[in-house]
């Protein structure tokens, strides 16, 4: 791990769960937003409000490293690209502020995490989360975003 994150706190850790509804959680807020494109929208500004939303929220609360859920080739090839066309905002986002790549974790590693099954679906994601923390996520996303968090700051033992 490079050096920019032994000075790492809590709070300037933000994971993702990068999708058009997209889960976040930091100690600051957690939640999920939605970048559905809507018919009365002019062309394709989904990922524009996905940029716009995701720097105002780095800047807002001095975010200094991103944690996000990587892409996972599966039988939804719309899925994939759509996760894809997000990463590379985000990469853009991170080089436009002056952060570190964002780390990636592998979605069955971050299953494997949470609930000790590594195929774990939606809903044990979800349970796993209100049973170690006793809150319930607003959705499934939260959870991801959650869990995301948790994997990061426990593999670097950052307090």
């Amino acid at each position: 791990m490079k050096k920019e994150t032994e000075e790492l706190k809590r709070e300037h850790i933000l994971a993702l769960d990068i999708a058009t509804h997209c889960g976040y959680y930091s100690v600051h807020e957690s939640g999920t937003w939605n970048f559905t494109e809507r018919k009365r929208r002019n062309d394709n500004k989904q990922h524009l409000a996905f940029k716009e939303t995701l720097t105002d929220f780095v800047l807002k609360h001095d975010i200094r490293r991103i944690v996000a859920e990587d892409v996972s080739v599966n039988k939804h090839f719309f899925d994939m690209r759509k996760l894809s066309e997000f990463r590379g905002v985000l990469l853009c986002i991170c080089d436009e502020l002056n952060l570190p790549e964002p780390e990636f974790i592998n979605p069955k590693v971050l299953k494997k995490f949470a609930t000790g099954n590594g195929n774990a679906g939606k809903q044990e994601m979800m349970q796993a989360y209100t049973q170690r923390f006793n809150r319930t996520p607003v959705d499934d996303n939260e959870a991801d975003a959650f869990w995301l968090y948790q994997y990061f700051i426990s593999k670097y033992r950052i307090n």
